[in-house]
């Protein structure tokens, strides 16, 4: 019967697992002399190759989404969306009398509601709003009626990313007339019957 401790004989039994003297001496010999010269492998090539056209695919990605389209080319496409909310004529989802009324009950906009002096000036009514987007930003789509009690639509939104560079202007769009501009900090986008 073996008397030999357990430590010994765990002791014993990892050191019998060493390997041959004579591949410890190549091994030696090896790292004195070190590592030979790296030639290009075929995975570095690889991982260049997939870097590259991650960056393309970014590239393009972007191109249709907005970061490089010019400011025109961009509130021509915000007036469309304007024009097809305007006829979609959803749901509201605050029914309201006064500009003011929005302020307080559009609590998950990161904007205050404002009203446009150009509403005032065309004695405009509001009628209520609901949530939307305007370009992938949130937005406020306020519905407002002139003294016939045809409706307009008008959105508003924080300039933030593409929005900031949104070119003002006019265009007319499936029967509707878009005005695009900046007010209060805010832009602002409305679209009304053409007269």
């Amino acid at each position: 019967m073996d008397t030999q401790k357990i430590d010994d004989q765990i002791r014993d039994y990892y050191a019998a697992q060493r390997p041959p003297a004579d591949a410890v001496v190549r091994l030696k010999q090896l790292i004195a002399a070190g590592a030979p010269a790296a030639r290009p492998s075929r995975l570095k090539w690889m991982s260049a190759a997939a870097v590259l056209l991650v960056i393309a695919g970014a590239l393009v990605w972007s191109a249709n989404h907005r970061i490089f389209q010019s400011p025109q080319r961009l509130a021509v496409e915000v007036a469309r969306q304007a024009a097809q909310g305007h006829n979609e004529k959803q749901e509201l989802e605050f029914r309201v009398h006064e500009c003011a009324e929005l302020r307080a009950r559009m609590k998950s906009l990161d904007f205050t509601p404002v009203e446009p002096a150009m509403m005032r000036d065309m004695k405009m009514h509001v009628v209520g709003a609901r949530y939307t987007t305007l370009a992938g930003e949130i937005a406020a789509q306020i519905v407002y009626v002139d003294d016939k009690g045809v409706p307009c639509t008008l959105y508003e939104a924080r300039p933030s990313d593409g929005l900031a560079r949104l070119a003002p202007g006019e265009h007319e769009i499936d029967g509707l007339h878009i005005d695009v501009w900046k007010e209060k900090g805010l832009v602002m986008v409305l679209a009304r019957p053409m007269a």
